[in-house]
């Protein structure tokens, strides 16, 4: 209820679903690619990551994050950057 998405790949990463709470239950968003693949961020844990909504769209655009350049930005003091 705090407006977070869940998203979960297969392990072909053909497939995606993004679990989230709509107002009175949970909905489930369903993607499934006829050519290629997601490429998610790479990650040490496999317990999960955050991703920020730019990362989220890229994902789902077909765009490699690896290949991405993010460019400098104001923050907030004490704010960590996602991916630092």
């Amino acid at each position: 209820m705090t407006g977070h998405l869940f998203l979960f790949l297969n392990r072909r990463r053909d497939r995606i679903k993004i679990l989230y709470f709509d107002h009175d239950g949970l909905a489930i968003w369903y993607k499934r690619l006829e050519v290629g693949c997601f490429q998610a961020p790479a990650t040490a844990a496999r317990d999960g990551i955050e991703l920020e909504p730019a990362q989220l769209a890229m994902l789902l655009s077909g765009i490699d994050p690896r290949t991405a350049r993010r460019r400098k930005r104001f923050q907030l003091p004490g704010r960590v950057p996602v991916g630092a």
